[in-house]
Protein backbone atom coordinates (compact mmCIF):
# COMPACT_ATOMS: atom_id res chain seq x y z
CA UNK A 1 0.00 0.00 0.00
CA UNK A 2 2.76 2.55 1.18
CA UNK A 3 4.60 1.43 -2.89
CA UNK A 4 1.22 2.69 -4.20
CA UNK A 5 0.52 5.43 -2.55
CA UNK A 6 4.59 6.53 -3.07
CA UNK A 7 3.90 6.24 -7.12
CA UNK A 8 0.53 8.21 -6.45
CA UNK A 9 1.93 11.12 -5.06
CA UNK A 10 4.85 10.70 -7.51
CA UNK A 11 2.27 11.47 -10.39
CA UNK A 12 0.85 13.88 -8.77
CA UNK A 13 4.10 15.61 -8.32
CA UNK A 14 4.92 15.27 -11.63
CA UNK A 15 1.44 16.45 -13.42
CA UNK A 16 2.09 19.63 -11.35
CA UNK A 17 4.71 19.98 -12.96
CA UNK A 18 4.14 19.43 -16.07
CA UNK A 19 0.83 22.08 -15.80
CA UNK A 20 2.92 24.93 -14.37
CA UNK A 21 5.56 24.29 -16.85
CA UNK A 22 3.28 24.01 -20.18
CA UNK A 23 1.16 27.15 -18.26
CA UNK A 24 4.42 29.47 -17.98
CA UNK A 25 5.59 28.58 -21.36
CA UNK A 26 2.15 28.77 -23.40
CA UNK A 27 -0.35 31.07 -20.51
CA UNK A 28 -2.36 31.11 -24.20
CA UNK A 29 -4.57 34.62 -23.88
CA UNK A 30 -7.48 34.41 -25.65
CA UNK A 31 -8.99 38.06 -24.94
CA UNK A 32 -8.97 40.50 -27.21
CA UNK A 33 -7.92 43.99 -26.35
CA UNK A 34 -7.98 46.08 -29.67
CA UNK A 35 -9.35 44.90 -33.20
CA UNK A 36 -8.82 46.35 -36.85
CA UNK A 37 -11.07 49.64 -36.26
CA UNK A 38 -8.27 50.43 -33.74
CA UNK A 39 -6.14 51.67 -36.25
CA UNK A 40 -5.70 53.41 -39.65
CA UNK A 41 -4.34 50.16 -41.84
CA UNK A 42 -6.22 47.84 -43.30
CA UNK A 43 -6.22 44.87 -41.69
CA UNK A 44 -7.59 41.66 -43.20
CA UNK A 45 -8.94 38.57 -41.25
CA UNK A 46 -7.16 35.51 -42.06
CA UNK A 47 -8.47 32.04 -41.13
CA UNK A 48 -6.28 29.10 -42.05
CA UNK A 49 -5.63 25.53 -41.12
CA UNK A 50 -2.27 23.80 -39.85
CA UNK A 51 -1.36 20.46 -41.83
CA UNK A 52 -3.23 18.02 -38.26
CA UNK A 53 -6.44 20.43 -39.29
CA UNK A 54 -5.80 22.78 -36.45
CA UNK A 55 -8.03 25.94 -37.06
CA UNK A 56 -5.69 29.19 -36.77
CA UNK A 57 -5.91 33.06 -37.15
CA UNK A 58 -4.36 36.27 -38.14
CA UNK A 59 -4.32 39.39 -39.54
CA UNK A 60 -2.92 40.53 -42.86
CA UNK A 61 -1.93 44.25 -43.17
CA UNK A 62 -1.34 44.65 -47.15
CA UNK A 63 0.75 47.64 -48.83
CA UNK A 64 -0.19 48.88 -52.61
CA UNK A 65 4.11 49.16 -52.63
CA UNK A 66 4.72 45.53 -50.72
CA UNK A 67 8.13 43.52 -52.22
CA UNK A 68 7.39 40.66 -50.34
CA UNK A 69 5.81 39.52 -46.33
CA UNK A 70 7.22 39.91 -43.28
CA UNK A 71 6.16 36.81 -40.99
CA UNK A 72 5.96 37.78 -37.19
CA UNK A 73 5.99 35.01 -34.56
CA UNK A 74 5.00 36.60 -31.33
CA UNK A 75 6.27 35.54 -28.17
CA UNK A 76 4.38 33.95 -25.65
CA UNK A 77 2.33 36.33 -24.20
CA UNK A 78 -0.97 38.01 -25.45
CA UNK A 79 -1.89 37.65 -28.81
CA UNK A 80 -2.42 39.13 -32.17
CA UNK A 81 -4.60 42.05 -30.49
CA UNK A 82 -1.50 43.24 -28.63
CA UNK A 83 0.44 43.26 -31.75
CA UNK A 84 -0.58 45.74 -33.43
CA UNK A 85 1.78 48.17 -32.89
CA UNK A 86 4.21 46.20 -34.90
CA UNK A 87 2.50 46.75 -38.12
CA UNK A 88 1.63 50.91 -37.59
CA UNK A 89 5.45 50.73 -36.41
CA UNK A 90 6.75 48.96 -39.77
CA UNK A 91 4.11 50.73 -42.16
CA UNK A 92 6.72 52.34 -44.43
CA UNK A 93 8.65 49.28 -44.47
CA UNK A 94 7.09 48.00 -48.42
CA UNK A 95 6.81 44.33 -46.79
CA UNK A 96 3.01 43.10 -46.11
CA UNK A 97 2.75 42.30 -42.54
CA UNK A 98 1.06 39.08 -41.53
CA UNK A 99 0.96 38.22 -37.41
CA UNK A 100 -0.62 35.43 -36.74
CA UNK A 101 -1.55 33.20 -33.33
CA UNK A 102 -0.49 30.03 -32.17
CA UNK A 103 -2.81 27.54 -31.49
CA UNK A 104 -4.25 28.06 -28.02
CA UNK A 105 -4.05 31.78 -28.84
CA UNK A 106 -6.51 34.46 -29.52
CA UNK A 107 -9.15 32.78 -31.77
CA UNK A 108 -6.95 29.70 -32.80
CA UNK A 109 -7.89 26.53 -31.92
CA UNK A 110 -6.01 23.65 -29.79
CA UNK A 111 -3.52 23.43 -27.07
CA UNK A 112 -0.22 24.91 -27.56
CA UNK A 113 2.85 22.81 -27.94
CA UNK A 114 6.15 22.95 -29.33
CA UNK A 115 4.99 20.80 -32.56
CA UNK A 116 1.95 22.70 -32.33
CA UNK A 117 3.62 25.74 -33.36
CA UNK A 118 6.03 24.30 -35.72
CA UNK A 119 2.85 23.17 -37.44
CA UNK A 120 1.34 26.72 -37.18
CA UNK A 121 4.07 28.80 -38.55
CA UNK A 122 4.76 26.35 -41.62
CA UNK A 123 0.96 26.55 -42.38
CA UNK A 124 1.32 30.75 -42.29
CA UNK A 125 4.06 30.57 -44.38
CA UNK A 126 2.08 28.63 -46.69
CA UNK A 127 -0.66 30.96 -46.69
CA UNK A 128 1.98 33.91 -47.68
CA UNK A 129 3.26 32.14 -50.37
CA UNK A 130 -0.02 31.12 -52.01
CA UNK A 131 -0.54 34.88 -51.64
CA UNK A 132 2.97 35.52 -53.22
CA UNK A 133 1.84 33.28 -56.08
CA UNK A 134 3.13 29.91 -54.56
CA UNK A 135 6.95 30.36 -56.00
CA UNK A 136 9.65 27.96 -54.83
CA UNK A 137 11.65 31.03 -53.42
CA UNK A 138 9.17 33.42 -52.00
CA UNK A 139 10.00 36.70 -50.78
CA UNK A 140 9.32 36.44 -47.30
CA UNK A 141 11.48 37.52 -43.92
CA UNK A 142 10.24 35.78 -40.96
CA UNK A 143 10.58 38.20 -37.12
CA UNK A 144 10.22 36.05 -34.62
CA UNK A 145 10.69 37.85 -30.95
CA UNK A 146 11.54 35.56 -27.58
CA UNK A 147 9.51 32.43 -27.67
CA UNK A 148 8.73 33.73 -31.81
CA UNK A 149 12.52 33.59 -32.29
CA UNK A 150 12.25 29.31 -31.49
CA UNK A 151 9.05 29.49 -33.39
CA UNK A 152 11.25 31.13 -36.75
CA UNK A 153 13.93 29.18 -36.57
CA UNK A 154 11.35 26.02 -36.26
CA UNK A 155 10.48 27.20 -39.89
CA UNK A 156 13.57 28.76 -41.02
CA UNK A 157 15.94 25.33 -40.65
CA UNK A 158 13.06 23.64 -43.51
CA UNK A 159 12.10 26.05 -46.06
CA UNK A 160 13.44 28.81 -48.31
CA UNK A 161 13.44 32.21 -46.89
CA UNK A 162 14.75 35.63 -47.62
CA UNK A 163 15.60 36.53 -43.91
CA UNK A 164 14.92 36.05 -40.59
CA UNK A 165 14.95 38.21 -37.67
CA UNK A 166 15.58 36.76 -34.33
CA UNK A 167 14.79 39.50 -31.08
CA UNK A 168 15.36 38.70 -27.41
CA UNK A 169 15.21 34.72 -27.95
CA UNK A 170 17.31 31.99 -26.40
CA UNK A 171 19.46 28.61 -27.23
CA UNK A 172 16.52 26.86 -25.98
CA UNK A 173 14.00 26.91 -23.01
CA UNK A 174 16.01 24.36 -20.88
CA UNK A 175 18.65 26.76 -20.92
CA UNK A 176 16.42 29.63 -19.76
CA UNK A 177 14.87 27.51 -17.20
CA UNK A 178 17.78 26.49 -15.70
CA UNK A 179 18.27 30.08 -14.41
CA UNK A 180 14.52 31.05 -14.14
CA UNK A 181 12.92 28.23 -12.23
CA UNK A 182 15.96 25.36 -10.85
CA UNK A 183 13.17 24.06 -8.71
CA UNK A 184 11.46 23.06 -11.58
CA UNK A 185 14.85 20.64 -12.99
CA UNK A 186 13.28 21.76 -16.55
CA UNK A 187 16.73 19.42 -18.01
CA UNK A 188 14.30 16.53 -16.86
CA UNK A 189 10.87 17.29 -16.65
CA UNK A 190 10.82 19.83 -19.80
CA UNK A 191 8.14 18.63 -22.65
CA UNK A 192 8.88 21.54 -25.17
CA UNK A 193 12.43 22.29 -25.01
CA UNK A 194 12.58 24.31 -28.43
CA UNK A 195 16.48 23.45 -29.05
CA UNK A 196 17.04 26.30 -31.27
CA UNK A 197 21.28 25.32 -30.71
CA UNK A 198 19.73 22.35 -33.05
CA UNK A 199 17.92 24.34 -35.98
CA UNK A 200 20.03 27.04 -36.41
CA UNK A 201 22.77 25.66 -38.12
CA UNK A 202 20.32 24.69 -40.78
CA UNK A 203 19.59 28.51 -41.95
CA UNK A 204 20.87 29.25 -45.29
CA UNK A 205 18.98 32.34 -45.27
CA UNK A 206 21.05 35.55 -43.47
CA UNK A 207 19.90 36.34 -39.72
CA UNK A 208 19.57 39.71 -38.12
CA UNK A 209 19.88 38.68 -34.15
CA UNK A 210 19.14 41.72 -31.69
CA UNK A 211 19.11 41.35 -27.78
CA UNK A 212 19.70 43.33 -24.50
CA UNK A 213 22.51 42.60 -21.91
CA UNK A 214 19.94 44.14 -19.02
CA UNK A 215 17.35 41.30 -20.47
CA UNK A 216 16.44 39.61 -17.24
CA UNK A 217 13.81 36.90 -18.98
CA UNK A 218 16.01 35.69 -21.24
CA UNK A 219 19.82 36.21 -20.02
CA UNK A 220 22.10 37.81 -22.89
CA UNK A 221 24.51 35.38 -22.17
CA UNK A 222 21.89 32.64 -23.29
CA UNK A 223 20.54 34.61 -26.17
CA UNK A 224 24.34 35.06 -27.80
CA UNK A 225 25.19 31.01 -27.74
CA UNK A 226 22.53 31.00 -30.10
CA UNK A 227 23.36 33.94 -31.88
CA UNK A 228 26.84 32.39 -32.43
CA UNK A 229 25.93 28.90 -33.95
CA UNK A 230 24.51 31.22 -36.77
CA UNK A 231 25.78 30.56 -40.15
CA UNK A 232 24.60 34.03 -42.12
CA UNK A 233 24.63 36.19 -39.45
CA UNK A 234 24.18 39.44 -41.34
CA UNK A 235 24.19 41.70 -38.23
CA UNK A 236 23.97 41.59 -33.90
CA UNK A 237 22.16 44.49 -32.65
CA UNK A 238 22.72 45.50 -28.65
CA UNK A 239 19.24 46.14 -27.03
CA UNK A 240 18.59 48.90 -24.53
CA UNK A 241 16.24 48.09 -21.73
CA UNK A 242 14.00 44.72 -19.72
CA UNK A 243 13.04 41.87 -22.02
CA UNK A 244 9.62 43.97 -22.66
CA UNK A 245 11.05 47.43 -23.27
CA UNK A 246 14.10 46.28 -25.49
CA UNK A 247 13.16 46.58 -29.51
CA UNK A 248 13.35 49.13 -31.97
CA UNK A 249 11.44 51.68 -30.33
CA UNK A 250 14.42 51.89 -27.92
CA UNK A 251 17.49 51.11 -30.20
CA UNK A 252 17.98 53.34 -33.20
CA UNK A 253 20.54 51.11 -34.09
CA UNK A 254 18.15 48.15 -34.33
CA UNK A 255 15.27 50.32 -35.96
CA UNK A 256 17.49 51.31 -38.82
CA UNK A 257 19.37 47.86 -39.34
CA UNK A 258 15.61 45.99 -39.38
CA UNK A 259 15.02 48.42 -42.22
CA UNK A 260 18.21 48.10 -43.99
CA UNK A 261 17.87 44.12 -43.40
CA UNK A 262 14.32 44.35 -45.25
CA UNK A 263 15.68 45.98 -48.20
CA UNK A 264 18.72 44.13 -48.67
CA UNK A 265 17.42 40.83 -48.52
CA UNK A 266 13.69 41.90 -50.84
CA UNK A 267 15.84 44.69 -52.93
Amino acid sequence: MILVWLLFGSFVVWFGIQWIGHRLLFPGDRIFRSGPEDTDLTVEDVEFCAEDGTALHGWWFPKKDARGVLLVCHGNAGNVSDRLWIAEDLRDVPMDVFIFDYRGYGKSKGIASEKGTGLDVMAAYEVARARLGGMENPPIVVYGRSLGGAVALQLASKVPLRGVVLESTFSSIVDVGKVLYPMLVPQVTCRHPYRSTLRIPFVSCPILAAHSPEDETVPFDIGKNLYDLAPNLWRFCFLKGSHVEAGWQTSEEYADAFREFVDVTNP
